[in-house]
C-alpha cells in the first residue's frame, strides 16, 4: 500500500517561513516609502497652497496701490503702499513671528497666512520702470511648522508685480514735518500740472509746454490784483537795483527804488 504525507518537512517549513519574512519586510518597505511620500506632498502642498494665497493677496495691493512708498532698488522687510481710498489707507504688509500680516488705514493687522508654515526672509524690492508703473519684487521662504523632520518641507519664492493704479488724491497734499520734503527731487521731472502749467527743463510755462524763459506765459495777460490796495510790480536792473512799477488811477505809470531784499 502507498504512503501518504502527513505534513511538511523541516526544510520545508523553513522555506516558507523565510520567503513569508522576506515577503513581509518587502511589504514594509514599500508601506514606509508611500507614507513618507504622501507625508512629503502633503507638506508640499501646504507651502503651496499658503505662498499661492500670500503672492496673490500681495499682488493684488500692489496692483491697486496709488503709491508704493519703499526705497528704490533696497530690499525692505516691511512693504508700505498708499492707496486711493482713505479707509484702507495706508496699507502695510510686515512679517511677524513666522506670520504676514496686512493692516490697512486704521484697523487691526490681519493674518495674511496661517500658523501652519512659517515665513522668514520675506523682502520687498521697489524697481523703477519708466515710462511704466513701478514694479515690486518680492522674495521669502515657506517651511511647514512642524518638530517632526520627516513632516519637514521648505521652499523659497520669488517674483514680481507690476502697479497698476496711478496716485490719486481725495484731500489735501500735506507734508508730516516743515521744510523737509520736496516734489519730483529724485532726478525725473513733472511734465505739467492739469496741462496748465508745463515744465520745460528748469523753465516754467504759462498755456506753454515749450517755454524758452525761466518764466513764460503765453495766450493770456498777466493779471496782478491787490484786493487791498495798489498792486506792483518789481524789476532787477542790470546794476542790481530793484524796481517797484505802479500804475495810478488814471493808469499812469511810475517806478520808486526798493530794496532787493525786501521789496
Amino acid at each position: 500500500m502507498p504512503r501518504h504525507r502527513s505534513g511538511y518537512t523541516l526544510i520545508e517549513l523553513l522555506l516558507f517561513v523565510a520567503i513569508s519574512a522576506i515577503a513581509a519586510v518587502a511589504f514594509v518597505g514599500i508601506l514606509i516609502v508611500t507614507v513618507r511620500l504622501q507625508v512629503t506632498q502633503t507638506s508640499s502642498a501646504e507651502v503651496q497652497t499658503e505662498s499661492t494665497a500670500l503672492l496673490q493677496q500681495v499682488q493684488y495691493y500692489v496692483q491697486h496701490a496709488a503709491l508704493v512708498n519703499i526705497p528704490m532698488d533696497t530690499p525692505t522687510s516691511t512693504l508700505l503702499l498708499r492707496m486711493g481710498t482713505g479707509s484702507i489707507d495706508p496699507t502695510v504688509v510686515s512679517l511677524t513671528n513666522g506670520i504676514v500680516y496686512v493692516q490697512q488705514g486704521s484697523g487691526s493687522p490681519q493674518p495674511l497666512t496661517s500658523s501652519r508654515v512659517v515665513i522668514s526672509n520675506l523682502q520687498f524690492t521697489r524697481h523703477a520702470n519708466p515710462p511704466a508703473h513701478d514694479s515690486v519684487g518680492i522674495t521669502f521662504t515657506a517651511t511647514t511648522n512642524t518638530t517632526d523632520v520627516r513632516q519637514l518641507f521648505s521652499q523659497a519664492f520669488e517674483t514680481t508685480v507690476t502697479q497698476v493704479s496711478a496716485a490719486t488724491f481725495d484731500s489735501n497734499i500735506v507734508p508730516s514735518s516743515s521744510n523737509i520734503y520736496s516734489i519730483g527731487a529724485a532726478g525725473s521731472v513733472w511734465n505739467n500740472i492739469n496741462n496748465v502749467i508745463y515744465f520745460n527743463g528748469s523753465n516754467v510755462g504759462v498755456g506753454t509746454a515749450s517755454a524758452l524763459a525761466p518764466f513764460e506765459v503765453q495766450g493770456n495777460d498777466i493779471f496782478v490784483y491787490n484786493p487791498s490796495g495798489a498792486s506792483y510790480v518789481t524789476l532787477r536792473d542790470p546794476s542790481g537795483g530793484c524796481w517797484r512799477l505802479a500804475v495810478n488811477a488814471s493808469g499812469t505809470l511810475s517806478t520808486a527804488s526798493v530794496s532787493c531784499s525786501t521789496p
